[in-house]
């Protein structure tokens, strides 16, 4: 078997357009990862580049109450005398750092005091979270509401003994959990990669004289949707990499990850208690599982034709249909339109960036999980429908008997 599945690799997957393309979606991801890091990185600016490394040394790490007013020494004479608005832009008072006062105002204000009032705020902020919740769970306990008093006493759970206690450098996750450019590219190479799988031997008839080998039926369509789940899952992988390299390079941040997931702003009501490290992985894993559903939804349309013409221009359609229906309810309250869409799973913060629940017989689950065994069942039914067709097309061209495709 493990041989097949190599010939099968070989056969589909080992040829120079697609390495080609592979190379050249590589470059082009990192040259827009390099274009997001120039067009909004703060310290894009070399003097504020310089200047942020030199004072991180001084306020990262371990929030303290003396890192506090050191900081608040600095900045609030900046504040005062920004604060109508009316000093010269070439006035430098003695120790300004950058160009004038106004840009050491702005430095100190997006670089350090608003993300560490952030930092230092969010334990209030999540002990206030978790007290409504409790309210809430006696309120709805009166009324009989015992979906709604179980979800708020997950939401309790959830944020209970939530802090920020270390302040880090966070812009380049701010942007690397918006990226979704790399998604696109690996759609794309998925679609041309996987369409000729199940289409080659039926453009050349090898189809038919498959059916008359001992390895023609289940094996070989098990060997194929192994080598196609393995191309997928390779792709996906090298471009998430690619992703979270290019990132941390370019915006030169790595000890960030160990921060909670929290820390983003963004990510203020996230559904999960981890770290920003712990999250990447994760959502690199959420994402391949997506992108193998959507695989083997190609798979199943390509099965459906004799050219790859009609399922190309079908596939790139609902490709673009999952797309158009993600964006349209991203943020939205409607919770099941957004998680039936398997494409969730490949833009996936929106499902972790929020505490959202969805009820299961009374009882609320996750609705990350739920997403998740959405898309396990359509990759079933997917999957199902390939051994259907592949079945009719068997009996269709043999005997009816000599021939079992059951996968």
């Amino acid at each position: 078997m493990l041989t097949l599945i190599g010939y099968e690799w070989r056969k589909h997957f080992r040829k120079g357009s697609l390495i080609a393309a592979l190379l050249l979606f590589t470059v082009l991801n990192v040259g827009k990862i390099y274009s997001v890091h120039e067009s909004n990185s703060l310290l894009e600016n070399p003097g504020w580049g310089a200047l942020y490394t030199e004072q991180f040394h001084d306020f990262g790490g371990t929030i303290t109450d003396e890192k506090i007013r050191r900081l608040m020494a600095i900045y609030q004479p900046l504040a005062n005398q920004t604060a109508e608005l009316t000093t010269s832009t070439t006035y430098r008072p003695p120790g300004t750092r950058l160009s004038n006062v106004y840009t050491d105002w702005n430095f100190f204000r997006y670089c350090f005091v608003n993300p560490m009032k952030y930092d230092y705020d969010y334990k209030a902020y999540a002990e206030s979270v978790v007290t409504s919740a409790k309210n809430n769970i006696t309120f709805y306990e009166a009324l009989g509401n015992r979906y709604d008093s179980r979800k708020n006493a997950a939401i309790a759970e959830l944020f209970q003994g939530r802090s920020i206690t270390s302040f880090a450098y966070t812009e380049m996750y701010n942007y690397y959990v918006q990226y979704d450019f790399s998604a696109l590219l690996v759609l794309l190479i998925c679609l041309y990669g996987l369409l000729n799988v199940f289409l080659s031997e039926k453009e050349t008839e090898m189809d038919t004289l498959l059916l008359t080998t001992k390895a023609g039926g289940v094996k070989t369509a098990w060997a194929k949707l192994l080598a196609s789940a393995l191309f997928v899952c390779s792709v996906s992988f090298w471009f998430w990499l690619v992703d979270f390299f290019a990132f941390s390079l370019l915006f030169d941040s790595w000890d960030a990850a160990f921060s909670p997931l929290y820390a983003l702003e963004d990510f203020i009501h996230a559904g999960l208690n981890m770290n920003l490290g712990q999250y990447a992985l994760l959502s690199a894993l959420v994402k391949t599982a997506g992108m193998l559903v959507l695989g083997l939804l190609f798979l199943l349309i390509s099965s459906l034709f004799r050219n790859a013409l009609l399922p190309f221009i079908l596939s790139l359609l609902i490709s673009f249909g999952c797309m158009y229906q993600q964006e349209a309810f991203a943020g939205s309250g409607r919770i099941l339109l957004k998680i039936i869409n398997p494409f969730v799973l490949v833009v996936n913060r929106e499902l972790f960036r929020r505490a959202e629940f969805v009820s299961l017989l009374g009882y609320p689950l996750p609705s990350y999980i739920a997403a998740l065994l959405i898309a396990a069942s359509l990759g079933i039914v997917f999957l199902c429908g390939l051994a259907i067709f592949m079945r009719k097309n068997a009996l269709r061209k043999g005997d009816g008997n000599r021939v079992n495709l059951d996968v």
